[in-house]
């Protein structure tokens, strides 16, 4: 029985690496937004009635999810970019 062999095009792995890195510098910048730039200031919705610290609450939490769903996500692209990159390398030390 004859050994089929496949052929992988490297240049292409290459690209999807540099489309990964992207994403990956995209959800560390929604992160940062998420962290640093969402929200609004304690006053600017006035003071003296409960349901304001209740929005603020919502707002703090929602803020938090937001973080953490960047990060989660970031984590995940960094994952699958370092077994893209093993696997990558692994064909071009298989051609050598």
């Amino acid at each position: 029985m004859a050994v089929q062999r496949y052929q992988v095009d490297l240049e292409e792995m290459d690209l999807a690496l540099r489309q990964l890195y992207g994403v990956i510098r995209r959800l560390e910048e929604a992160a940062s937004v998420a962290r640093h730039e969402t929200g609004l200031a304690r006053d600017s919705l006035g003071t003296g009635f409960d349901e304001v610290h209740e929005f603020y609450d919502e707002q703090a939490a929602v803020k938090a999810h937001m973080e953490d769903v960047a990060v989660h996500l970031c984590a995940y692209a960094e994952e699958f970019t370092h077994k893209l990159k093993w696997t990558r390398d692994a064909y071009e030390n298989a051609d050598s």
